[in-house]
């Protein structure tokens, strides 16, 4: 069997370009910092990594879901504070204005001061998000909730919806990011003839009410009630907001460590080691060199040289 000289040049050179290809590859993965640089290096780990870089973002989007949720729900918790203040205040005067000792004079008082906080509430449960949204329209958010009818005393008009807006914070959960103002403050009669006392809904027709017996020297009790209940509906929608802020903690925790995790993973399994990278770049720069030592060797094993 005859091996030609150029035979043997060729394969020195193709074992140069070999050792030339592996020396380059491994200088894209310095340079970038990234164990694979096609798909078709590791498929199967091509695949792993395209699924965690997805589950990344899905759980990243599903935070910012949650930040937008916990801002709301926190202006809305803080909003209810301030009416749970005002109403508190209200049931004092109630209470105040419900005792003999008080003349006619200081009932009308009472309820001046009385009417004074009703505006301020009714300030208060058409409130605005930073965005420009009214917290308690329900869907309606571009809409004023609640206003005071002009052409029958003492009632109110709701403008909102039932609605409650629902964000997806996990792969199946929601939460709702705000309540109605009907279930808050109380669907109002509107323009119809406004319930007995005892038996009104809606905490701004109760106080308007509470108020217009005051100043004819008329308290009747069962209105003190009305403004009880609707201090305790404002309380029950503040308890249901802070158990709903907890839950968004908890599931923005989870979130936080499940990313964490899988970035872990996904760092593990796509970036390069530059410890072991910079020893194989080392190892095949000498293996290069040898090569073409090899070949130069091999240039000179021909009889022409001799010849």
């Amino acid at each position: 069997m005859r091996i030609s000289s150029s035979w043997a040049h060729q394969t020195a050179v193709n074992s140069m370009l070999n050792q030339q290809a592996s020396l380059q590859q491994i200088q894209q993965q310095l340079s970038t910092g990234k164990k694979l640089l096609t798909p078709s290096d590791d498929p199967m780990a091509a695949a792993r990594i395209i699924d965690l870089n997805q589950n990344i973002k899905q759980n990243e989007q599903y935070q910012s879901n949650i930040n937008t949720a916990r801002d709301r729900l926190s202006q809305q918790e803080s909003v209810l504070q301030s009416a749970t203040d005002v109403l508190q205040k209200i049931n004092e005067l109630g209470v105040q204005g419900l005792n003999d000792t008080n003349s006619p004079s200081d009932r009308a008082s009472i309820a001046g001061e009385m009417e004074e906080l009703n505006k301020q509430l009714l300030s208060i449960a058409n409130t605005k998000s930073p965005s420009g949204e009214y917290l308690f329209s329900g869907f309606k958010s571009t809409t004023q909730p609640f206003s005071k009818n002009s052409g029958t005393t003492g009632t109110y008009t709701y403008a909102g919806d039932t609605n409650s807006r629902s964000i997806q914070i996990d792969t199946n959960r929601q939460i709702t990011d705000g309540d109605p103002g009907s279930q808050v403050f109380g669907m109002p009669a509107g323009s119809a003839t406004l319930p007995a006392a005892g038996s009104i809904n809606n905490v701004f027709e109760a106080i308007d009410k509470f108020a217009a017996d005051l100043r004819a020297n008329a308290p009747n009790s069962a209105s003190l009630d009305d403004v009880s209940k609707s201090l305790d509906k404002v309380l029950s929608v503040r308890s249901s907001v802070g158990i709903r802020l907890n839950a968004l903690d908890k599931q923005d925790e989870m979130h936080t460590d499940s990313v964490l995790e899988m970035k872990t993973v996904l760092s593990a399994t796509e970036d390069v080691d530059y410890a072991e990278a910079i020893g194989r770049f080392s190892q095949q720069t000498v293996s290069l060199q040898a090569a073409q030592q090899t070949f130069t060797q091999l240039k000179k094993l021909s009889l022409f040289n001799y010849l």
